[in-house]
């Protein structure tokens, strides 16, 4: 039977971090990983906001996810805790909702940026302990205080989670939420990253819809996407940072599978008419996602982070993924080069 997950409660507005009350429990805990975030004093009354509401309060900070984990696994079961409380980036919501996945805890999400990163730990790969929080945050003033670069390749990434799950489903709910989140995160990452506080709105919510799409695709574990973003992340990138490299060479690679989710896509952002030859509006539309990127400063290919060849050649003899598809990655597209 069809079926769809979301958060209890979804908040979005500007400002919510400053007027949504938490749930009312005992023990809490809350994890953060953004430099961002601490120095602006944001960190620190989230922590007060929580001692209104709960009477103990342990508050984990760390920019190493796998560190943050630990410490916030030693926190929880040294008095468990009723709620977990992320806030920070797509790692730091991924980590709080791997201690809710073994806890059982409530859990309350607060993203800066994008509200995933497909992060695997030791203790679980993301497709054995994803789901939605008991509660989302979206407040777009967190978005304001980031690095473009940072925008970008969230916004990208979150691209990439859309082009996913279009491969995956046929679930209309889920391609609905993925196409408007594509649409969505087209129209406004350029604006969004030259700072234009509309753009940064339309961009965080659109980056949730994508989220919320792939959290809900069936059977994505072993997708492309996700068979190649492991595969990078073992060299030590964060897979948003793959996915988002990575993106147009994903949907060039799967453009017969996606073509029609993607014919959908390029017809909204005004690149075809609903008459075109779907296979055209498509091209034209990954075409545009390049161009996008370099505009925005993405590199083209995974060599773009100085990933050593031999590095690179020694570890893909043992894969079982595509070499053309790896390849593609790794070098970047001969099509692009001629653009």
């Amino acid at each position: 039977m069809p079926e769809i997950h979301l958060p209890q409660k979804i908040i979005f507005e500007r400002n919510a971090i400053e007027n949504f009350s938490f749930k009312r429990v005992e023990r809490t805990i809350l994890i953060c990983d953004s430099e961002i975030i601490k120095n602006r004093g944001t960190l620190e009354r989230l922590e007060n906001k929580c001692r209104k509401f709960s009477a103990q309060v342990r508050t984990v900070f760390n920019t190493n996810v796998h560190e943050l984990y630990n410490l916030a696994s030693e926190e929880f079961f040294l008095d468990e805790a009723e709620l977990i409380v992320a806030v920070g980036s797509s790692a730091a919501i991924d980590c709080g909702m791997l201690l809710t996945s073994e806890s059982g805890a409530d859990f309350t999400a607060i993203p800066c940026c994008c509200a995933s990163t497909m992060t695997d730990f030791e203790n679980g790969e993301y497709f054995s302990y994803r789901h939605s929080p008991t509660t989302l945050v979206l407040d777009p003033t967190l978005i304001e205080h980031l690095p473009s670069s940072t925008v970008a390749c969230d916004a990208f990434a979150a691209f990439a989670y859309t082009v996913d799950t279009l491969s995956s489903t046929d679930n209309i709910i889920t391609r609905s939420l993925a196409i408007h989140g594509a649409v969505g995160i087209y129209k406004s990452i350029i604006p969004a990253c030259r700072g234009e506080i509309a753009s940064l709105d339309k961009l965080m919510y659109s980056m949730y819809f994508a989220v919320a799409a792939h959290r809900n695709a069936k059977e994505i574990g072993n997708s492309y996407l996700s068979r190649v973003g492991r595969f990078f992340a073992d060299y030590g990138y964060s897979k948003i940072s793959v996915c988002a490299v990575i993106l147009p060479n994903i949907m060039e690679y799967e453009e017969s599978a996606t073509r029609r989710g993607l014919f959908e896509i390029a017809t909204a952002v005004g690149l075809a008419q609903e008459d075109d030859d779907p296979s055209f509006a498509t091209v034209k539309l990954i075409d545009e996602i390049r161009r996008i990127q370099a505009k925005l400063g993405i590199p083209r290919a995974i060599s773009g982070f100085n990933l050593a060849e031999n590095a690179y050649r020694t570890r893909r003899i043992h894969s079982n993924i595509p070499d053309d598809l790896l390849d593609l990655c790794y070098y970047g597209s001969f099509k692009f080069m001629k653009l």
